[in-house]
């Protein structure tokens, strides 16, 4: 098969034109990585964290797992109320069933500081 000079000219012009865009791929990749690594993107995983006494959500499942428990039935639990939602010592009404198949309402008194929460009673 003869080339045609044309077909020669056109093979060499693609051939620089994507040797150049090698180079800008390589350059913006390149350009990216610096860009990342300059600290100019907030990192979120630095900011510091809610202590667990001030948010509400973390307050309430992990309370209701510390009740649940101590349940014969953990699947008969019912929440009625917390009170209140953010602080330190919070009260847990819940409705739960009892040994007999009967449901009974309970009050359990849970204690929370940064990290770490306690169940102090259960009645």
């Amino acid at each position: 098969m003869l080339y045609s000079p044309i077909y020669h000219i056109f093979i060499t012009q693609i051939t620089k034109i994507m040797k150049d865009y090698k180079y800008l791929i390589l350059g913006g990749v390149l350009g990216l990585f610096l860009f990342s690594s300059s600290g100019t993107f907030k990192d979120s995983s630095k900011e510091p964290s809610k202590p667990l006494y001030e948010d509400k959500y973390a307050i309430r499942t992990t309370a209701e797992k510390l009740i649940k428990k101590n349940l014969r039935d953990p699947d008969s639990y019912q929440l009625i109320e917390i009170t209140p939602e953010t602080g330190e010592i919070i009260t847990v009404r819940y409705r739960a069933k009892n040994g007999f198949g009967g449901y009974n309402v309970c009050t359990a008194v849970v204690t929370c500081d940064k990290e770490t929460m306690r169940l102090i009673s259960n009645e």
